[in-house]
C-alpha cells in the first residue's frame, strides 16, 4: 500500500486525512509483521490461497520443506509449482473447502516418504463471501513412528502379561481386582469378565484376611508391605491353591491409586514341603522306637551276658565237684604209669576247658585246630618237643610241623617272639 504523496497544501483536513491514512498503514504494516513473526514461527506448513487456488501467501516451514527460497511460491498454483501437475490433487482439501465452503481434514496421509495431516478452512469477507483458503500440512512423521514403537512395546507387553505363566494383577486401594492377566483365570477357574472387580475376600481364605487388610492399610499409610508373601487362596470350584506374592503400592501424588502385584503358584511346593515334614516326623517316630529297641536290646544282651556267667560259673563248680575228685581218685588207684600220665592230661585239659584261656585263644584264634590246641597246652607247661611226642604218642617231626602251624596262625612267623612267652601272655 502506498502512502498519499504531499500536495503543499496546508488545509488542515487533508493534514488530518493523511495522518489517519499514515496510522492505519502503520497499522496494518504492523499486524502484517506480527502475523509473518507467529506463522513463519511455526513448524506446520501454512499456504493462504485465494479463490483460483494460487499462493497469495505461504510461511516459511513451507518454503524449506521443498527447497524454496521466501516468496517463491506466491502467485502461483501450488500443485504446479511443489508437485508439477496441471490440477490439484486427488485428496486437496484446500479444493474441497472451495467447493463446499467448509473446513476439511485428510489424516495419515503419506508422501514424500512422511506422514500428513492435511487441513483447510475458508476464508470470508464481512458480508460471508468467501475469498480464499487456509491450508495447515502437519508433518506426523515421528509422532506416528512414536505411537507405532508404543504400540509395539504395548503389543509386547500385553503377550508377556498374557502369556505369563505367573499370575499378574493389579488392585484398587479397597483390593478390588482392576486387570489380571490369562494365568488368573486359569488357576481360580473365572471368566475374565467375571475377574473385573471381584474382590480378592472372594478367594481369600478367611485367616490371610488380616494380612491381606494390613497390606492395603500399608498402602494407604505409605508404608511398603513386606516381600514376598505366602497366601492359602482358593479356586472357583473350592480347590486350595497356595501363592507367592511380590506386590508394591503405585502411587500419584503421594497418594495411593494401586497395588500391582505378581503371584507365583507354589502348591505343589507345599504339598513336598507337608510331605517332608510328614516324612520328617516319620524318621524321627522310627528314631525313638529304635532307640527303644536299641536300649532293649542291651538289655537283652546284658541279661545274655549274666546268663552266660551264671552258665560257665555253673559248669565250673561242676566240674571242680563232679569230674576232679574222681580223676584224682583214679590217679591214686591206677600203678600204671602211663594212665598216671593220660589223667594228669586230662585234668589239665579239663581245667582248661574252663579256663579263661582257652576262651580267649578260640575266639581269638578260631582256626586253630584240637591238636593244635593241645600242643599249645603242652608248650604253655613248658614241655619240649620230645616230651610233647611222648605224651601225644606221636613224632617229634610231627610236633615241630604243629608248633610251625601254631606260629604262623599267631603271626608270629616273622617275629623273633618265643611261642611259650607268648602263648602265656594271652
Amino acid at each position: 500500500m502506498k502512502i498519499p504523496a504531499k500536495t503543499g497544501r496546508t488545509d488542515p483536513r487533508i493534514r488530518q486525512i493523511e495522518q489517519r491514512y499514515r496510522r492505519l498503514f502503520e497499522e496494518l504494516s504492523k499486524s502484517e509483521q506480527e502475523k509473518s513473526v507467529i506463522l513463519d514461527a511455526m513448524t506446520e506448513l501454512v499456504l493462504y490461497l485465494d479463490t483460483d487456488m494460487k499462493v497469495i501467501w505461504a510461511n516459511k516451514a513451507m518454503h524449506d520443506a521443498f527447497g524454496l527460497k521466501p516468496g517463491q511460491l506466491n502467485g502461483k498454483h501450488c500443485f504446479r509449482v511443489l508437485h508439477d501437475r496441471s490440477r490439484a490433487c486427488r485428496i486437496c482439501p484446500a479444493e474441497k473447502t472451495l467447493e463446499t465452503g467448509e473446513p476439511r481434514e485428510v489424516v495419515n496421509f503419506s508422501s514424500y516418504r512422511k506422514n500428513w495431516v492435511l487441513r483447510s478452512y475458508p476464508v470470508r469477507n464481512e458480508e460471508g463471501v468467501l475469498t480464499g483458503i487456509v491450508e495447515i500440512v502437519t508433518d506426523t512423521t515421528e509422532r506416528r513412528q512414536a505411537e507405532e514403537a508404543m504400540r509395539q512395546s504395548e503389543q509386547k507387553y500385553r503377550e508377556l502379561f498374557e502369556n505369563a505363566n505367573d499370575i499378574i494383577f493389579i488392585l484398587d486401594p479397597d483390593g478390588n481386582i482392576l486387570s489380571c492377566n490369562a494365568a488368573f483365570s486359569r488357576t481360580y477357574g473365572y471368566e475374565a469378565e467375571e475377574l473385573q472387580g471381584l474382590g480378592i475376600e472372594k478367594i481369600l481364605d478367611r485367616d490371610y484376611m488380616p494380612v491381606a487388610r494390613k497390606l492395603l492399610q500399608a498402602g494407604q499409610n505409605h508404608r511398603d508391605a513386606g516381600n514376598p508373601m505366602e497366601f492359602l487362596t482358593y479356586t472357583k470350584s473350592g480347590d486350595a491353591v497356595w501363592i507367592e506374592v511380590n506386590a508394591r503400592m503405585v502411587k500419584f501424588n503421594g497418594r495411593q491409586v494401586s497395588i500391582h502385584g505378581i503371584a507365583r503358584n507354589i502348591t505343589e511346593r507345599k504339598r513336598m514341603e507337608e510331605a517332608l515334614k510328614k516324612r520328617e516326623r516319620e524318621l524321627e517316630e522310627k528314631s525313638r522306637n529304635l532307640e527303644d529297641a536299641n536300649t532293649a536290646l542291651k538289655v537283652l544282651l546284658k541279661r545274655r551276658e549274666e546268663d552266660r556267667l551264671e552258665l560257665e560259673e555253673n559248669v565250673i563248680c561242676n566240674v571242680r565237684e563232679l569230674i576232679i575228685p574222681y580223676i584224682e581218685n583214679l590217679k591214686i588207684a591206677s600203678s600204671d604209669s602211663r594212665q598216671i600220665n593220660q589223667l594228669a592230661i586230662l585234668e589239665r585239659n579239663i581245667g582248661e576247658i574252663v579256663s579263661p584261656f582257652l576262651r580267649t585263644l578260640s575266639s581269638k584264634y578260631p582256626r586253630l585246630t584240637p591238636m593244635e590246641i593241645k600242643i599249645i597246652h603242652l608248650i604253655r607247661e613248658g614241655r619240649t618237643t620230645k616230651e610233647i611226642a611222648a605224651l601225644l604218642n606221636a613224632s617229634a617231626r610231627t610236633v615241630e610241623v604243629h608248633r610251625e602251624n601254631i606260629r604262623r596262625k599267631l603271626n608270629l612267623n616273622n617275629r623273633k617272639a618265643n611261642l611259650r612267652s607268648y602263648l602265656l601272655s594271652l
